[in-house]
């Protein structure tokens, strides 16, 4: 049975490296952390906007929470502030004054940091990754740093473009767009985006009209403006919901148009198609891998000692 125990960590271990295996940059614990500023986009899911608020407001690294509200027919739970005492400083209520997905990079509230993280209402980062995440945006001031990384492609044969399935980056390790449901950007680029300069206003009624692909648009945004890749982060991120469009059956046929419509747009205004700018790197603690395993073999280690041999 010992010898069936070791094997088995064994070949678990060796599965670990084998799966986490590429370009890896070391997040150094000393560097020092700035504060970010949340955006989260809500609808309807009250329930899950509270826990969301309850976890964050305990994350040192967040400075502020901004609750996008965009629900026409229901007032913003002001009172939630008081109700579960919540930091009157540290979480804003964001009102729009139309029902539109691209209101998550429409700026109202001021942003007091460089940094924004962009997520979902459903998604849970802990405090301490998401401390780790900063001090790898730090570096990468200018890149889309994110944990859902996935890729474009050109059918040749057909003329059109694609939008790939997550299985095709988890194995080539290459990705082109990182989706803003979780990602920290820089706040210039929330300017950027509605400003007209670079995203053809055109692509943000389309954006309306399809509720979909806000997050395409940022990331030629910053593709653009940037013309670096974005970081891929090896994170833990905790997903509280089932569902959501991307587990429909169209999904993907939907955001193939989505590429289409936006080259096609991105030509017409600027004479030159959409240039995406693909990414390889992948950033993981390097420590902490190794400090989970050497932890569960000791545990293990000490439980097998003591029920066959007695050992205290």
């Amino acid at each position: 049975f010992i010898v069936f125990v070791l094997i088995l960590l064994f070949l678990l271990l060796l599965f670990y490296l084998i799966s986490s295996f590429s370009y890896s940059i070391n997040v150094d614990s000393q560097i020092p952390t700035e504060n970010l500023t949340i955006r989260v986009n809500t609808f309807r899911r009250p329930d899950l906007l509270k826990y969301f608020l309850k976890y964050y407001k305990n994350c040192d690294v967040v400075q502020q929470v901004q609750i996008i509200w965009s629900d026409q027919s229901n007032d913003a739970p002001l009172n939630w502030i008081d109700e579960y005492s919540l930091p009157k400083n540290k979480f804003v209520f964001e009102i729009h004054s139309n029902d539109s997905l691209s209101n998550r990079f429409r700026v109202i509230a001021p942003l007091l940091t460089e940094a924004v993280l962009s997520i979902d209402d459903d998604l849970i980062i802990p405090c301490e990754e998401l401390s780790n995440s900063m001090r790898i945006w730090l570096s990468n001031k200018w890149a889309l740093v994110g944990f859902s990384p996935r890729m474009h492609a050109y059918d040749i044969v057909s003329g059109n473009w694609r939008y790939l399935k997550w299985q095709h980056t988890w194995w080539s390790g290459v990705y082109s767009i990182m989706l803003t449901k979780a990602s920290i950007l820089h706040r210039d680029y929330l300017t950027s985006f509605s400003s007209g300069s670079l995203l053809p206003t055109e692509f943000l009624e389309h954006i309306d009209k399809t509720r979909n692909c806000e997050d395409i648009a940022m990331a030629y945004v910053v593709a653009a403006k940037s013309r670096t890749p974005p970081v891929w982060v090896k994170s833990i991120v905790y997903e509280v919901s089932k569902g959501g469009i991307s587990s429909g059956q169209s999904h993907f046929i939907d955001r193939s148009k989505c590429l289409a419509v936006l080259d096609h747009m991105v030509r017409k205004k600027h004479k030159k198609a959409v240039s995406w700018v693909v990414g390889r790197q992948k950033a993981v603690n390097l420590l902490a891998p190794w400090t989970r395993w050497t932890s569960t073999v000791q545990i293990i280690t000490v439980v097998i000692r003591h029920w066959f041999f007695g050992d205290e």
